[in-house]
């Protein structure tokens, strides 16, 4: 009897250490959910996807800003500012309009994989109905496998597609932002939660798949035996880590390309390391028993996801175009595209506010807690001091836009007076060269080049001088011009003035166009000091 009572609470315990999974479940939706979007696939076989809304409304250029990355993994986790869009326009549980683009509930299955590239020879029908994630594949195999379901789809349910302005959705990797964006819960969880090394207010062996006896047994396990995580996605950090369709940079979207970037942890990690911002970069290739293959793991798997073309229609780019000013002058510019050419002062404005809204969130996690004097000193005098940065960056912006437009300004009609004694020598030289004057014709050559190379310089200097004024806020420059225009006048300097204006016009062309243009730049101080002549 004892014996019995040992194997009963036995069987308990392994029954309750997951959801409970009836034996008619489906395959390869082991849980099903409201929104469950599910594909078919070849000889009955399906695939669940999950709606990622960005929840930023149904805007052509609506995205969602978030910092990927996390302190604690190094500087290759260094958290960065990047932003995530939707291929989908949908309605969200609010009854709004929102992007959303789609990924798999689970991680790709062996079941899944055989459906679509069929069995290998020999191998038992059952591996068909194998919810083991499909690991060991290269991802130049895993790209195979997107091409050849997408082929399928497009022969036999292009209409279960989402669309998007009469475009069919298609299978791809995820992008890196994408995956860690639904990794942290994305809009369907708090800032706070967000901001968290993974969005499970459970135990994590109850969600995950991580080394060990509490959790894997390091071994590889089903899909969807665990509780999913705020938006119904499964083993997302752990049991195989999963590919993503980017090429592997350090910064994320900056510097060396290096292999392809692989995401979350897998069944031999280590439970203290498994967390949102984990990613890994994979080579390509392998070298090993002196041959080079294509690096595949029994630890990286991959999971789909569904997206779709950017101007999907005509009314897709009309709406785009109209929408281009207001967006990029409105919420764009706090974006990473617009910050990254905006001046300075602008991009630490945005950093100071992203600081802020950290600093509030620690001080609401800190709430109720009894801190010291000197730590809750310490984080006022930080609060202020970020509040004092705004003043201080526009005081810095005033000065530096001064310096730098009566810089651009003198080197303008410095440009002016050479480029109009440039004709004057030409012709005394053309005239010593038809009286045969070898002597004179030498010295205006030599005179002509000492013109040409201050002229170079001069524009170098006024390149530069426009790129540092575009460092820094508008308008702060037009002040800067402003006060200078008003240091002229005070001198009575009209030439310099009517130059000044010249100035001012050539700058406001490249502050738009983000280039220089010195050939044109050129022939406009020609005609200017043409006409003061």
């Amino acid at each position: 009897m004892a014996k019995f009572r040992i194997a009963l609470l036995l069987l308990l315990s392994l029954a309750t250490a997951a959801p409970a999974l009836s034996q008619q479940a489906d395959p390869y939706n082991p849980q099903p959910a409201a929104g469950d979007l599910t594909l078919p696939m070849p000889g009955g076989v399906s695939v669940a996807f999950r709606p990622i809304f960005i929840g930023e409304g149904d805007s052509p250029f609506a995205q969602r800003k978030f910092n990927m990355g996390d302190p604690q993994g190094g500087f290759k986790e260094n958290p960065t500012s990047v932003s995530v869009g939707g291929a989908f326009l949908a309605k969200n549980k609010s009854g709004g309009e929102d992007w959303l683009f789609y990924l798999a509930k689970y991680e790709l299955t062996e079941g899944q994989y055989y459906a679509v590239m069929g069995l290998p020879q020999g191998a038992d029908k059952a591996l068909l109905h194998s919810r083991k994630p499909m690991a060991g594949l290269s991802w130049f195999q895993a790209n195979e496998f997107v091409d050849r379901y997408n082929q399928w789809l497009f022969a036999n349910a292009k209409d279960k597609l989402p669309a998007q302005g009469g475009q069919p959705g298609y299978v791809r990797l995820p992008s890196e932002a994408e995956w860690e964006f639904a990794a942290r819960g994305g809009a369907a969880v708090s800032s706070d939660v967000f901001d968290r090394r993974h969005p499970y207010d459970k135990p994590l062996e109850q969600c995950e798949w991580f080394a060990g006896a509490k959790s894997s047994h390091n071994v590889v396990k089903d899909v969807g035996l665990l509780a999913p995580n705020p938006l119904g996605l499964h083993d997302m950090l752990g049991n195989v880590c999963e590919m993503t369709h980017g090429l592997y940079q350090v910064e994320y979207y900056q510097g060396r390309n290096g292999g392809f970037t692989a995401r979350g942890g897998h069944f031999l990690t280590d439970e203290k390391s498994l967390r949102s911002a984990m990613r890994a970069e994979q080579p390509f290739y392998l070298a090993g028993g002196g041959q080079i293959k294509a690096n595949a793991k029994p630890t990286m798997g991959l999971r789909l996801a569904l997206g779709g073309v950017v101007f999907a229609d005509r009314n897709a780019v009309r709406q785009m175009a109209e929408a281009w000013e207001g967006y990029r002058a409105g919420k764009g510019a706090a974006l990473p595209a617009a910050v990254s050419v905006s001046p300075t002062s602008a991009q630490a404005g945005v950093k100071g506010r992203d600081a802020m809204e950290h600093l509030a969130r620690l001080k609401k996690e800190l709430a109720g807690q009894a801190l010291s004097p000197g730590a809750a000193q310490q984080l006022g005098l930080l609060e202020a001091s970020l509040g004092n940065i705004e003043f201080v960056l526009k005081q810095a912006d005033e000065d530096s836009a001064y310096a730098w437009a009566k810089i651009a300004a003198e080197r303008g009609f410095f440009l002016q007076r050479e480029l109009a004694k440039l004709p004057t020598i030409q012709r005394l030289m053309t005239i010593a060269q038809d009286g045969g004057r070898t002597a004179m014709v030498e010295k205006y050559k030599e005179r002509l080049n000492e013109f040409q190379a201050n002229i170079d310089e001069a524009m170098s200097t006024y390149s530069e001088s426009f790129r540092q004024l575009d460092k820094i806020s508008p308008p702060a420059v037009d002040a800067g011009f402003t006060k200078y225009a008003k240091f002229l006048l005070e001198r009575q300097a009209a030439a310099q003035l009517s130059s000044l204006k010249v100035v001012r016009e050539q700058y406001a062309a490249f502050n738009k166009e983000k280039r220089a243009n010195p050939e044109l730049w050129r022939k406009q101080f020609e005609a200017l000091g043409q006409g003061a002549q």
